[in-house]
């Protein structure tokens, strides 16, 4: 696909989903800057950054193997997988994509359609699913099984957002495993920002992670050369885990529970430096 076959692709993309006009030429608001980077800064190294494998090695570049959570395996089929070599507890998922994984813990067995619904995973160009994240489309599709890493029975997520190679924002999440996904923004002071994208709210007090300032340093060094990239994380009781790298987070076309801030966010990217 062209620049300009792209280009007009997102603009009714963005007018169905976001009910507005885009403006290529001048974009304001966070969701209409996504766009204007998956058309004009698609770059091949945010190919292998989004591929959660490829991705292994730039790691160790970057930061040191210490972060990066164990692989018992990678596989171009899901019947490739030998589950008698494989510990009580992992997690299965696909290298090119969001939101294609199977948790395996207790003991337990994987979910008995496991088989097909990785299979037909396996056949999804990502690229296409959620609105033209191009930076997908090369990724060859692959299984690979992970260690399963928990505090207590969840998995804490802090999404840092990266502005010109700068933390300014961490979304902390909580939920996803047992499907009452919260999730709240801060600043890099730890200061709640009562906002967010997708979920509800944490009425609880969510308390300072260890070693966060250790993670800030951590996104500093991952975000350096791109004007803006979501760095996930996890940190159990001060153990940083890197997650991924998420160029596109929802798309581009995220609902913040108060409009404004998708001015407010779009005022920290400077699509010019």
């Amino acid at each position: 696909m062209d620049r300009e076959e792209l280009k007009r692709k997102l603009f009714w993309k963005y007018l169905r989903r976001k009910k507005r006009f885009i403006n290529f030429k001048n974009p304001k608001l966070f969701t209409e800057k996504i766009q204007w980077l998956k058309v004009y800064d698609n770059t091949p190294i945010k190919t292998r950054l989004a591929d959660k494998i490829l991705v292994r090695d730039w790691i160790k570049e970057k930061i040191g193997e210490e972060y990066l959570k164990t692989i018992y395996g990678i596989y171009e089929r899901y019947e490739d997988i030998d589950f008698s070599k494989l510990p009580r507890e992992y997690v299965i998922k696909t290298n090119h994509g969001c939101k294609m994984q199977s948790l395996v813990i207790e003991g337990h067995y994987p979910e008995r359609n496991a088989k097909e619904t990785f299979n037909n995973y396996l056949k999804i160009n990502f690229a296409y699913k959620n609105g033209y994240e191009m930076q997908y489309d090369k990724i060859k599709p692959l299984i690979f099984v992970e260690k399963y890493i928990k505090n207590t029975n969840e998995l804490f997520e802090y999404l840092i957002f990266c502005f010109n190679g700068e933390p300014k924002l961490i979304l902390f999440g909580s939920g996803k495993r047992n499907k009452t996904v919260s999730c709240t923004m801060f600043d890099t002071n730890w200061n709640n920002l009562h906002f967010n994208y997708g979920g509800n709210l944490h009425t609880e007090e969510i308390p300072r992670p260890k070693n966060f300032e250790k993670m800030l340093e951590i996104a500093r060094i991952l975000s350096k050369d791109f004007k803006f990239v979501r760095v996930d994380l996890h940190n159990i009781d001060g153990k940083i885990y890197f997650g991924e790298m998420t160029f596109t987070p929802g798309g581009g076309f995220m609902k913040f529970s108060e409009p404004k801030y998708d001015r407010i966010l779009g005022d920290m990217l400077d699509l010019k430096q």
